[in-house]
């Protein structure tokens, strides 16, 4: 199914996207920095990617080793840059650095899922999702609760809008876009990988019913630089690990014990 959407290069629809994008960010902002505060207690997982994180200076290769840590990894970052400026370092430093982090990943997020509803429904269909989305207590609480689900979202929309730009424009560059915000999603939860079998399907459905648009060549290249990208961030982590398929898939595919 091809997708339609307005033409990019309108101004009007370019300052109506802008306008319910600073609508949906601001009040999101708002609604993330009301939990933050009144935050008094974050979750065991909350207190467990805060120790993690804690571990990068010491021991990396332990924490690389354990789960995914590309959220830990974006805590520590954090934590340093906001020590670096503050020049002190508390509990509640990392606290503040996790919580601000995952706050930053929800607003960033807000922006590939609004254009995702926009190809698929509408702007102000999309508009109006996203707000729903927003104003919801439960995903609102991931930021307060340090927890990696917005991370993980915003890599997730990330890969799958340049997938849905790639099939619908015909730009085979596109697909490497994804492929990589699919590595990097990868690095904070294993599922993000779905996004290069989605695009891997996509591309090996064309190529056998061939359709105007992109040819053959380029349907090819796509493929490369989708698994190319993907492995820039995925490969150096998956080789530090020792992991190459998820701990749940190997569950799932492994023989029944006796």
């Amino acid at each position: 199914m091809e997708l339609t959407c307005n033409k990019s290069g309108d101004p009007l629809t370019k300052k109506q996207d802008l306008f319910h994008l600073a609508i949906l960010i601001l009040i999101a902002l708002g609604t993330g920095v009301y939990l933050i505060i009144t935050t008094v207690v974050i979750t065991k997982d909350g207190v467990w990617y805060i120790r993690e994180a804690m571990k990068f200076s010491s021991d990396p290769r332990d924490v690389i080793k354990d789960l995914p840590f590309g959220y830990t990894f974006l805590i520590f970052a954090t934590h340093k840059l906001v020590s670096s400026v503050s020049h002190s370092s508390s509990l509640f430093t990392w606290i503040y650095s996790a919580q601000s982090v995952t706050l930053l990943c929800r607003l960033l997020a807000l922006i590939p899922l609004y254009f995702i509803g926009k190809l698929l429904v509408g702007g102000k269909r999309s508009f109006w999702a996203i707000f729903v989305l927003i104003i919801l207590p439960y995903p609102a609480q991931f930021v307060s609760e340090v927890l990696r689900e917005w991370p993980y979202i915003l890599f997730l929309a990330a890969g799958f809008l340049f997938l849905l730009w790639g099939a619908n424009q015909g730009k085979w560059w596109l697909f490497g876009a994804a492929g990589l915000a699919a590595g990097l999603g990868h690095i904070i939860r294993p599922e993000c990988a779905q996004l290069i079998i989605y695009g891997a399907l996509w591309i090996c459905i064309r190529l056998f019913s061939p359709k105007p648009g992109m040819s053959r060549t380029r349907l090819l290249c796509a493929l490369s630089v989708l698994i190319i990208g993907f492995a820039i961030p995925a490969a150096p982590y998956m080789a530090a690990s020792g992991k190459f398929l998820p701990d749940k898939l190997k569950t799932l595919i492994s023989p029944p014990g006796p």
